[in-house]
């Protein structure tokens, strides 16, 4: 499975220093670029999605909640969903050009990636782009970083064992992992 154009990559500056981070902090940093995908695919505009990041990081900064620290990801990633719905509310209605679950094609994707890797002239589809982005951003970070760098931008395993400190059977065995968790998704999604 190799795609171009799927991704939308940016570095957000959280503004803290290694010296006062605190585990929101540390959290926000580890899954920030995981949960702008989410973000960027839901709402199909950059500057806005830079704005609910921006949000997100203010509401998990001043919020007063007691999440361990093993949870923080997952309470950041709902953060992220309810502001999301909290602006098409606010909107009335979402714009026909973004992506909705199909659950029919989720499915069909689902199934065939437990047994082949798509042809490119599959994934040059625009819906199946969509249900593809759909699920992985669902991916938690690490699943999602790891197809992001090896399908997307083409990274081989030698590459992501030394940037994670693995051996490339390792990363082998994390890659196949994060296959699975996509293709639970994509079934979700149906």
């Amino acid at each position: 499975m190799s795609v171009t154009g799927l991704t939308y990559d940016v570095v957000i500056d959280s503004g803290a220093s290694a010296d006062d981070a605190t585990a929101v902090d540390a959290a926000f940093d580890r899954c920030k670029r995981s949960i702008y995908r989410y973000i960027v695919v839901r709402v199909g505009d950059v500057h806005l999605a830079d704005d609910l990041m921006q949000q997100l990081w203010l509401l998990a900064r001043t919020s007063n909640a007691d999440v361990p620290d093993n949870e923080l990801e997952y309470w950041l990633r709902g953060i992220a969903k309810n502001l999301v719905r909290t602006h098409w509310r606010r909107q009335a209605r979402r714009p026909a050009s973004l992506p909705l679950a199909d659950p029919g094609l989720a499915g069909e994707l689902a199934d065939r990636l437990a047994g082949e890797e798509l042809p490119p002239e599959t994934l040059q589809q625009k819906e199946v782009r969509d249900q593809l982005l759909l699920a992985i951003t669902e991916l938690h970070s690490d699943e999602q970083e790891l197809i992001v760098e090896h399908y997307f931008h083409g990274r081989p395993h030698a590459d992501l064992a030394a940037e994670y400190g693995l051996s490339a059977r390792g990363v082998e065995g994390r890659l196949y992992r994060a296959r699975q968790a996509l293709r639970d998704k994509l079934k979700h999604l149906s």
